[in-house]
């Protein structure tokens, strides 16, 4: 005989007193989130608030006083600075920004480093360490100075008054800018560098690059013998080459030998004409 298959077979349904035990469990777990938020919201305001009346909205800490610590043209300079830098006495000195100052403070061309400081309650000091023009461009009485990392400077800006520097010739000041780099002057500043660490006898006047792989110098040595000195742009040991220059000015001064060119393009020898 065949068996008989089963019926369809009944689902276990929850009584009504287990469907109402799920929602207060559910309702209960709801309430308690919104109070957990709620109070984590009041926190929060509360702390803003709090900081607000300690420190941002607080009178005492009104900014009166930018002190500037710098070694050049920026020193006892605070106001021309503060506005340059669009800060404002009377600000509240916790609602300024010290990274964003810090960051327009670099930006100016003449500043190599920089430090932003607060000093409770009232004042921001501003220690500024400033690029060391080491050549004027274009003229000698040119817009534009430069540092031995070929940065490009202001002069009206820069710490060269009363200086005595190099003139680098041939460059056309119409189209320079403060802060931008110019790395095709590199060998130049190596020289200038070298002579002013290394060559104190010897006083670089000018620098004309007129020549291809040439660098043509004009300068003095001791003050007296006028030179003109033309150095490879590709010489790997510059101090080298100077030092051959100074023996060979000694040399000449010594034979009596007053002729004033001096080419050191020849692998170390120096041709006198």
């Amino acid at each position: 005989m065949a068996k008989k298959s089963p019926g369809p077979q009944k689902l276990p349904v929850k009584n009504a007193a287990n469907v109402r035990s799920d929602n207060e469990k559910l309702l209960r777990a709801l309430i308690v989130l919104f109070i957990l938020m709620g109070a984590a919201a009041a926190l929060i305001f509360g702390l803003v608030a709090l900081r607000r009346a300690l420190f941002t909205s607080n009178p005492r800490f009104q900014l009166r006083e930018v002190v500037v610590q710098a070694e050049g043209y920026w020193q006892n300079r605070s106001a021309q600075l503060s506005s340059r830098l669009g800060i404002r006495l009377g600000d509240n000195l916790f609602e300024i920004d010290s990274g964003e100052l810090r960051k327009r403070l670099s930006a100016i061309p003449s500043v190599e480093n920089c430090e932003v400081t607060r000093i409770l309650p009232d004042t921001l000091k501003l220690r500024v360490v400033e690029r060391i023009p080491r050549a004027v461009l274009a003229n000698p009485q040119g817009r534009w100075v430069v540092d031995e990392n070929c940065v490009v400077i202001p002069r009206a800006e820069s710490m060269s008054a009363g200086r005595s520097l190099p003139v680098i010739l041939g460059i056309s000041d119409r189209s320079l800018e403060g802060g931008m780099v110019l790395p095709a002057l590199q060998p130049v500043m190596e020289i200038i560098m070298q002579v002013a660490q290394n060559f104190r006898d010897i006083d670089i006047k000018a620098v004309h690059m007129r020549e291809p792989g040439k660098i043509n110098l004009i300068l003095t040595y001791r003050s007296q013998k006028v030179c003109q000195v033309l150095i490879p742009t590709g010489s790997k040991d510059v101090n080298l080459l100077l030092t051959a220059l100074q023996s060979a000015i000694l040399h000449a001064e010594r034979r009596g030998d007053t002729r004033g060119v001096f080419d050191l393009s020849f692998d170390g020898n120096v041709i006198i004409r």
